[in-house]
């Protein structure tokens, strides 16, 4: 029978980042409609009670879908809370439920985890034990007194205020289907999985798009293993990491005496890569005369090496990448177009760290896991996980790598991941902000690109009337992309009690 400890291992996985947040197990005891509940397990970012919103586990529970509680006269936007019904056979034998604030940044980020701890627990449910001081039997009643009153007799329990005390654990790294060596649980992160899944298999050329350090090699990979072409060759070129000499002796290999040094002949990566996939990394480095031979290959499936007349047939898959903008290269002369749409059957585009926070921490659980797998499990408190969100993260994923790495070698025998063990730039990042009409100040690139930012949100919400929806599509962020931005940069000013309109105008024009 699962101990109260299966709720401390649940909880790990909850995103949370010090704002207001709420979550419930309900369990039903026994079958009849009017069967009393049972509350198995309360958590609250801040260790206070909540009344559970009784209303919205009985929807759950009587139409086995989940039940949405939304903003007033926001139904476009995320539920203020949500009841995720637990499905055993073809009824719902309770409920998993969380709830946060109206225009709370990780709304996504816990609705994912809602669904996904629901079908955990569906067949471990009916035995599970509750968390000692934190339920009550609760008759399915929708009377108001039972809204208010649901945790006024309900304990913190001594291990749990412990454990806060100090620190709280890390979630669990989980991969995701169809990215396989990405960690993570973003909506932004599951729609590119989604994305690569449907593309691996269809065998035609992509083209990655995404800064530096973003894991576009891990992205080329799952495309490989994706495909018929799995079982073949998987061969990557980092064109910005070879000298233009040697450039066309690896790409297309040479024959022995071709040139001096060439003591042997040696086939090259292209022909390495036949029956698999070829990936290219930085194609925007590759130098202009070496585009154009590669651009034969693409057309004529056929590969020559140097020094030689005859060509060799290959049959490949190519996978490029760069955090370039192909477009204005094209426009300076230093790419083909041709080249450009050969590669750009289907475009890719992978988010920054700093778009998707929801992945720092199962990101940071893996690193440091790799870094120490004999340690035990690490923690950490409220206010490093705010710093490590407020951070900007330019080094996207491989800078996250090397924090984790730093505090492994600096902090081996720390049990808590607190503030001051993290770089002085992410502690740093926690002080006061620039001033959002300070363009003119001069500043590291990282930090001017926040105070641009911002000065744009101001101005696009200015100009929309205060309709963030508009404002969003105006920016080319989603609506929720927006917030995680007013959230990461601190701009609570932005939000006031008159946003009870602002997404209206983009039903009406829509």
């Amino acid at each position: 029978m699962p101990g109260p400890d299966i709720w401390y291992e649940e909880l790990r996985e909850l995103p949370r980042d010090g704002s207001p947040a709420v979550a419930w197990v309900v369990r039903r005891e026994g079958v009849a409609p009017d069967a009393p509940l049972q509350l198995l397990c309360g958590w609250h970012s801040t260790g206070a009670p909540a009344p559970l919103p009784l209303g919205l586990v009985l929807q759950a529970l009587q139409r086995s879908r989940p039940a949405e509680q939304h903003d007033e006269s926001r139904s476009r936007r995320p539920p203020l809370c949500l009841a995720q019904p637990v499905i055993a056979g073809s009824r719902a034998i309770g409920a998993v439920v969380v709830a946060g604030t109206a225009r709370d940044p990780w709304a996504d980020a816990r609705r994912l985890w809602a669904e996904s701890t629901a079908a955990r627990l569906a067949s471990v449910l009916h035995q599970a034990e509750p968390w000692p001081g934190t339920w009550l039997d609760v008759q399915p009643t929708t009377s108001p007194s039972w809204q208010g009153r649901l945790f006024d007799d309900a304990q913190l329990p001594p291990a749990r205020s412990a454990r806060r005390a100090g620190g709280l654990p890390l979630p669990r790294p989980r991969s995701l289907a169809g990215l396989p060596g990405a960690v993570g649980r973003s909506e932004e992160l599951r729609r590119l999985a989604a994305r690569v899944g449907s593309v691996a298999a269809s065998g035609v050329n992509v083209l990655l798009i995404g800064e530096t350090g973003t894991g576009k090699e891990i992205v080329a990979r799952a495309l490989h293993e994706g495909s018929g072409r799995a079982p073949g060759p998987f061969v990557g070129l980092n064109c910005a990491a070879l000298p233009d000499s040697l450039f066309e002796s690896e790409l297309f290999g040479h024959r022995a005496g071709a040139f001096t040094g060439a003591a042997r002949e040696k086939p090259g990566l292209l022909e390495s890569a036949h029956g698999g996939t070829f990936f290219m990394d930085e194609i925007g480095d590759m130098p202009l005369p070496l585009q154009i031979k590669l651009l034969r290959v693409m057309q004529e499936r056929r590969v020559r090496r140097v020094g030689e007349l005859d060509s060799r047939a290959v049959d490949i898959r190519f996978v490029a990448a760069t955090h370039k903008n192909l477009a204005r290269e094209i426009e300076a002369g230093r790419f083909r177009l041709d080249l450009y749409y050969r590669l750009k059957v289907v475009q890719l585009e992978i988010p920054p760290l700093r778009a998707r926070p929801e992945d720092i921490l199962p990101l940071l659980s893996a690193f440091l896991r790799r870094a120490a797998p004999d340690r035990p499990a690490w923690r950490i408190t409220e206010d490093a996980i705010a710093a490590l969100h407020g951070w900007r993260w330019p080094g996207n994923v491989r800078e996250l790598e090397n924090e984790a790495a730093r505090l492994v070698a600096l902090h081996p025998d720390e049990p808590v991941i607190r503030r001051r063990h993290l770089s002085w730039e992410i502690q740093e990042n926690a002080g006061p902000r620039p001033a959002d009409d300070d363009l003119g100040t001069l500043r590291r690139l990282a930090e001017a690109n926040e105070v641009l930012e911002r000065h744009l949100i101001r101005k696009a919400i200015a100009a929309s009337a205060g309709r963030k929806s508009v404002a969003a599509r105006t920016l080319g962020l989603s609506r929720q992309g927006l917030y995680k931005k007013i959230a990461r940069y601190g701009m609570r000013d932005l939000i006031t009690s008159d946003d009870a309109t602002a997404d209206e105008e983009l039903g009406a024009s829509s």
